[in-house]
């Protein structure tokens, strides 16, 4: 099995980027049966999910707008239980349809602070689209993700967006500590 190592640690080969892009395909159809007709805006949290939304953008092809909000809650392989906001939307989302693109939702802390954000200003709908889920890790309470491409096994990954201390995020596969 292919591995690579980063900051010392050791990954291994988890899901091959074809398999990725196919679970992308099936995201960006579902999200075009449901806002084709409803312009929405898309909100991508980075720095994770800007390889995820830029390989699903490029499968849009209705009218749609796209803003960044920049949110931190890990520090190595861990969650460190705080959030920090780096950068807020930067326009408004008041009665629009608003899609969260996020690249992975495991406790569901940063989503639901997010989530709290955005409906302070009051938009017509707001749902979550993750590239990856971990339900079984999930710890917020009626926090619904409407959009996943793909569960993942109960390991911290890489590649594809996601990070370790800021490595791996180029890798077009997804790999898992060993």
């Amino acid at each position: 099995m292919k591995q690579i190592i980063l900051n010392g640690k050791t990954f291994e080969l988890t899901i091959p980027e074809s398999t990725i892009l196919a679970a992308v395909k099936g995201v960006a159809e579902r999200l075009k049966a449901d806002y084709e007709d409803k312009n929405p805006v898309f909100v991508v949290v980075l720095s994770g999910a800007f390889v995820f939304a830029s390989d699903l953008f490029r499968m849009v092809d209705y009218p749609c707008q796209i803003t960044f909000v920049k949110l931190a809650s890990y520090e190595g392989t861990a969650s460190c239980g705080t959030i920090s906001d780096q950068l807020s939307i930067d326009s408004t989302v008041s009665g629009r349809h608003v899609v969260v693109i996020e690249d992975i939702v495991e406790k569901g802390y940063t989503m639901e602070y997010l989530l709290q954000r955005i409906r302070q200003q009051q938009p017509a709908s707001v749902e979550v689209c993750a590239l990856s889920a971990k339900p079984h890790k999930l710890q917020v309470r009626g926090l619904n993700v409407k959009y996943v491409g793909m569960t993942l096994p109960d390991a911290f990954i890489v590649g594809y967006g996601l990070d370790y201390d800021q490595q791996g995020r180029h890798l077009r596969d997804i790999y898992s500590l060993v």
